[in-house]
C-alpha cells in the first residue's frame, strides 16, 4: 500500500515590541518578518494534527 503522510509541527518566533497593550503588541509582532532560524530550532511534533491517507491500495 502507498500512503500520503502529512506531518505537522509547531514552532514559534520571539519578538520584542513597544506597544500600548497586549493586543497592540500582538498586532505589531504578527506583521514582523519570521526568523527562519528560530522557527526551525523550536519545531516540535504536533502529532494530533498529522494525517495519513491511503493513496494506492495494492491488495486488490
Amino acid at each position: 500500500m502507498k500512503f500520503l503522510v502529512r506531518r505537522y509541527y509547531s514552532g514559534f518566533c520571539t519578538y520584542e515590541v513597544d506597544a500600548e497593550d497586549e493586543d497592540a503588541a500582538y498586532n505589531i509582532a504578527r506583521h514582523l518578518p519570521i526568523d527562519e532560524d528560530e522557527i526551525l530550532s523550536t519545531l516540535e511534533d504536533w502529532r494530533h494534527a498529522d494525517e495519513v491517507e491511503v493513496i494506492e491500495d495494492n491488495e486488490d
